[in-house]
């Protein structure tokens, strides 16, 4: 048993703590796994019994417990310095915590902030629909979020597939993103589609996907069939 334990909800549905996850793994940190299902009656009262805020994904190391998803990377990173999952460059890394900030925030309620992306396509990572047309609105978001990595990739990624070259917090806190256009055949241009390849077959990520996958239950409320946004 390791002393090291992440509580999550299912792979498949939840991806909040998607990027705890993949940069605990980076970080080469060993850790059991406890899985809260959406379906279960009491998964309110499991994930309090775990953290204070009921939520996932809280990670317990020793005798202290972590209950926030950036924390838990930002944790990760500490461990593992040489796992590199901040930028090396003092003004790249600023840049990169304030992407992953916005992320993690979800971005406020302004256009163009990523919460309208997360609020009206649902996570389900096996999924493939027929090709969803947004609306306006998250569409703008998808057009920001898509700008954005395009900057970051042009400006930082010389050196590699990701946003600051190497897998960075930025790209683990972009991966849920990522899985979501994935499974709603969001048309995205194919250097954002490039960018998206190599964070689904980052080695973490493959298994992470390969569980979710795996995953036996069905949550009905994610599995409507649609092929445009409401």
């Amino acid at each position: 048993m390791a002393d090291m334990t992440l509580v999550i909800a299912d792979k498949n549905y939840c991806l909040w703590p998607l990027p705890a996850w993949l940069c605990l793994k980076v970080a080469g940190q060993e850790f059991d796994e406890i899985l809260v299902r959406f379906g279960d009656a009491d998964r309110r009262e499991q994930m309090l019994h775990h953290g204070p805020t009921g939520r996932v994904p809280v990670l317990r190391h020793k005798n202290f417990t972590i209950w926030d998803s950036l924390a838990i990377c930002e944790y990760a990173a500490d461990l593992a310095p040489k796992a590199l999952l901040w930028p090396t460059s003092i003004s790249a890394r600023a840049v990169a915590r304030s992407f992953a900030a916005e992320m993690h925030a979800t971005g406020g309620a302004y256009p163009g902030a990523v919460r309208h992306i997360i609020f009206s396509l649902d996570t389900n990572v096996r999924r493939r629909t027929n090709p969803v047309i947004p609306t306006a609105q998250v569409q703008e978001a998808i057009d920001h979020l898509i700008e954005t990595w395009s900057r970051l990739r042009s400006e930082y990624g010389q050196t590699g597939p990701f946003l600051f070259g190497h897998f960075t917090i930025a790209d683990a806190m972009s991966a849920h993103l990522v899985n979501r256009l994935t499974t709603y055949r969001i048309l995205v241009p194919d250097h954002i589609q490039t960018y998206m390849d190599a964070v689904r077959s980052h080695p973490a990520m493959v298994q992470w996907i390969a569980e979710a996958e795996a995953e036996g239950w069905i949550l009905p409320s994610a599995e409507i069939d649609t092929t445009k946004m409401p």
